[in-house]
């Protein structure tokens, strides 16, 4: 018995050792918010009238400002299982700048996000119409499940200036979209002001509490059983025409184009309506350039009550004269119901041909870290391969907001041929130390770093890793991970001194740069300067900086946690730095040129 309770222990804690979080951040809600300063209550001239419908097709990732008056929710493509259509609004933790509503309290329950429609005029009405306010809700999609403690509430705005809870529901995992059905009765509803509103209540730090609404409608002359929505609509994303990368260079996908296409384009769509009838559907190729590469057209009819329908099309050959280009992709329908919106008819999906493989879609629904065994090195690599020579610039990630930061932990970028999973040994090709996290204000962007030294390799196999030293200094490091995407399966980690496969599905946002030397342009995240190095390490009293390059550059000197302890201006290739009133323990030495460009060093003060 004690040798089974130990074998059940170790199987835990190797489990446990790859940890998904809810991401800490909404960039996409960030940038849009610096943009026109969103959250803020919107008002409108005149009211609304019935019918009301909402779907959140919407190229926004905010809701549409005509028919609501907050903010606060992300409006998206992703986020959602199995949706009915395309786009839904998705109820986290995080406030209309994409940020935690409370960020130094963890385990606090708060009223979070909510969703408030604008004005709606129902003074013409009374019980007797039957107005029913119908949508459909759905805990956790993509993201993390609601806890019991949490939930989705509605809430009616009555003409005595109250809000009366009318639905609730509390958290639960993963369900397929249920819909409810809600009969507006009260007296005081039936006024020229009328709002409803969606909040959500959530745990900050064990969970974002996330819920999808989509489909919302509201109109007289309805019943309980009135639940069929006439529209045909797309329900997702298109997925990559490549099998297995969403992006890789042309000059490796013309080594053997059948190989990385898949044999068969898809793009489903539903029909949510009681009706039978014919849906005419098609699809058109093009390069950003206006070249027609393919096109194709259909019809399918007989599915009703929610029958899904995917229209299949023939790959095509792609042939090109440069090694970067975007295919463009327009797949569409005719809806069968006359009265159908007519924004979910159409759906673009691009195909970058560039210097980057990647197999995330370029949207992140989750963060990823390793849990670090005690005072050992954390290590995860990413297999991808070449098809021909090629030389590695760099490498393109997106790291996870953490709270508190994650800036000041650093990591090594190494390059493996091998690692030593299955018998062999670590066969390390480059490595290059001290690099930090990067963090940007535009959506789903990934920081560059570019490699201090080409790596030219011949085609075949090779790993991208990141190394977390041992130390507990930068544990928990959050790297944003595709959850949607089937790229677990090239992913390895190790915590314990060997290499496992990745037990969780997902893609890291982590892709290798190849080809001719990156350009300076996507240099700005990027943390490079001159050579330069410091001595001795361990220092007591004084350490010499010496550069390779004379020039003037800012310095900062900060502990692990991001504390400015020194900052001045220097010039030429030397300087010597007094430490003497610096107490024991690990320091940081940030360096900065006149460009912007940045490296850091790590030093001892004994």
């Amino acid at each position: 018995m004690p040798l089974l309770l130990t074998g059940l222990f170790l199987a835990t804690s190797v489990q446990a050792q790859e940890m998904l979080l809810p991401l800490q951040e909404n960039v996409m809600l960030f940038n849009a918010d610096q943009q026109n300063k969103t959250g803020n209550i919107r008002q409108r001239p005149t009211a609304l009238t019935l019918p009301f419908f909402e779907d959140f097709t919407i190229n926004s990732p905010y809701p549409d400002p005509a028919k609501w008056a907050d903010q606060l929710v992300w409006v998206n493509n992703n986020m959602a299982t199995h949706p009915f259509s395309r786009g839904v609004a998705t109820f986290d933790a995080l406030d209309a700048r994409g940020v935690p509503y409370d960020s130094m309290q963890p385990y606090n329950t708060v009223y979070a996000d909510s969703l408030t429609s604008l004005p709606i005029d129902l003074s013409s009405y009374q019980a007797s119409d039957s107005v029913y306010l119908s949508f459909f809700y759905q805990p956790q999609g993509y993201g993390f499940a609601p806890k019991p403690g949490d939930s989705l509430m509605l809430f009616f705005h009555q003409s005595n200036g109250t809000w009366q809870k009318v639905w609730a529901v509390e958290g639960d995992t993963l369900q397929p979209f249920q819909q409810v059905m809600i009969p507006i009765t009260s007296p005081q509803s039936f006024y020229e002001n009328f709002e409803f509103r969606f909040v959500n209540k959530a745990t900050i730090g064990i969970s974002n509490s996330q819920w999808n609404i989509d489909y919302i409608r509201m109109n007289a002359n309805r019943n309980i059983n009135d639940t069929a929505i006439q529209d045909v609509a797309f329900t997702n994303q298109p997925t990559s025409i490549l099998q297995d990368f969403t992006q890789m260079p042309y000059v490796h996908f013309a080594t053997n184009p059948s190989a990385f296409l898949k044999p068969e384009l898809e793009c489903t769509f539903q029909n949510n309506g009681n009706s039978l009838g014919l849906v005419d559907y098609g699809y058109t190729a093009k390069t950003l350039t206006g070249n027609t590469l393919s096109s194709g057209t259909g019809n399918i009819g007989g599915i009703i009550n929610g029958g899904s329908m995917t229209p299949v099309f023939p790959s095509y050959n792609i042939s090109s004269t440069t090694n970067n280009f975007t295919i463009e992709h327009t797949y569409y329908l005719n809806d069968i119901y006359p009265n159908a919106p007519n924004d979910n008819d159409t759906i673009r999906q691009q195909q970058v041909f560039g210097n980057a493989f990647a197999y995330d879609d370029g949207t992140a629904e989750k963060a990823y870290f390793l849990n670090l065994a005690q005072n050992a090195p954390g290590k995860v690599a990413v297999e991808y391969a070449l098809y021909v020579p090629d030389t590695l610039r760099g490498v393109a990630i997106r790291f996870a907001r953490q709270v508190p930061t994650g800036a000041y932990k650093d990591f090594s970028l190494v390059v493996y041929r091998e690692i030593a999973y299955n018998g062999g040994n670590d066969e390390l090709i480059y490595q290059q130390d001290f690099n930090f996290p990067a963090y940007t204000d535009t959506a789903n962007q990934l920081a560059i770093y570019r490699f201090e030294e080409a790596v030219p390799l011949n085609a075949g196999p090779f790993f991208i890793g990141i190394v977390l030293p041992a130390g507990g200094l930068s544990d928990s490091l959050m790297i944003a991970l595709d959850a949607n995407r089937s790229g677990g399966t090239h992913r390895y980690y190790n915590v314990l001194n060997q290499w496992e496969p990745s037990l969780l599905p997902g893609a890291l946002m982590v892709r290798p740069l190849v080809g001719a030397a990156l350009p300076v342009a996507i240099d700005s995240i990027t943390i490079a300067a001159p050579d330069w190095i410091i001595y001795p390490n361990p220092t007591s009293n004084t350490l010499t900086l010496s550069l390779s390059e004379a020039g003037s550059y800012h310095m900062d000197i900060t502990d692990l946690s991001g504390k400015i302890i020194l900052s001045e201006l220097i010039n030429g290739k030397t300087r010597l730095i007094s430490t003497a009133g610096l107490s024991s323990g690990i320091y940081l030495i940030h360096l900065t040129d006149t460009a912007g460009h940045r490296s850091t060093r790590k030093f001892v003060r004994q």
